[in-house]
């Protein structure tokens, strides 16, 4: 049966920049391909992706092509700029005199990733008094050729809060505990959570995802502390940090 809307799908994928008669690896959640490539992180987690069909944030033509796959099936698809990155714009290189960069702090160099009105940009180029700063995304009219394959489909609610707490968590599977009740889920987080400087935030993303992709009510987080030694107190203790889709 195709893979649907509202379908959350676990998916392989390459993609490969079309430039000069040359494919590139430009990004991949394939171990193998990323070290074979020469863009393998060793602080990333290569592992299926979750993507939700017609909800997630993916490029046009991942979401479009997974629409006629079927689980277990791969496929390689060209995908042209406008269900890419878009075409590139000329109106979004921007000249920003260099003064107001040094102001800042930055030193105009070609090449350069700045950060100006919130928006980050490469410095194309750099004359006496201005620099010409890039904002187009950099595969901006580029072509790019995708492998993609569909891994897996999540059937059970359990397993659907689970990989969208791995989404904002840096958690393997056995790190946490699902149980997803009367549309209310409970999840039971390792302590090492607690030191995420921005868990509150990561918190309010995944509350939000729980209620628009699954229609939950509610949402319980629980962290379990272990106790020193000799403590008056039972012997788990229950650090609760509550987050509700109603975003109370």
């Amino acid at each position: 049966m195709p893979i649907q809307e509202g379908d959350f799908v676990l998916v392989n994928y390459v993609i490969r920049v079309v430039e000069g008669g040359k494919e590139l690896v430009h990004d991949t959640n394939v171990e193998d391909v990323a070290k074979s490539a020469g863009i393998y992180e060793a602080n990333r987690r290569y592992e299926p992706y979750l993507i939700v069909v017609g909800r997630s944030q993916v490029l046009p033509a991942i979401d479009e092509e997974l629409r006629s796959m079927e689980v277990g099936q791969k496929k390689e698809f060209t995908a042209p700029p406008e269900k890419a990155y878009g075409p590139y714009r000329d109106d979004l290189v921007i000249r920003v005199p260099i003064k107001q960069l040094m102001k800042y702090g930055i030193t105009p160099r070609v090449g350069r990733q700045v950060e100006v009105g919130g928006r980050i940009g490469v410095i194309k180029s750099v004359t006496e008094r201005f620099a010409y700063i890039d904002f187009n995304h950099p595969l901006a009219g580029k072509e790019l050729k995708i492998e993609l394959t569909a891994v897996r489909k999540l059937e059970s609610p359990e397993e659907k809060v689970k990989y969208l707490v791995m989404r904002y968590m840096p958690l393997k599977e056995g790190d946490l505990q699902v149980a997803v009740n009367d549309g209310e889920a409970e999840v039971r987080l390792a302590r090492e959570v607690l030191r995420l400087s921005d868990l509150e935030s990561r918190l309010q993303l995944l509350s939000n995802d729980i209620k628009q992709l699954l229609g939950l009510k509610a949402l319980r987080i629980v962290i379990e502390l272990p106790l020193a030694e000799g403590a008056q107190a039972p012997k788990q203790a229950e650090g609760a940090a509550q987050a509700s889709p109603q975003g109370s």
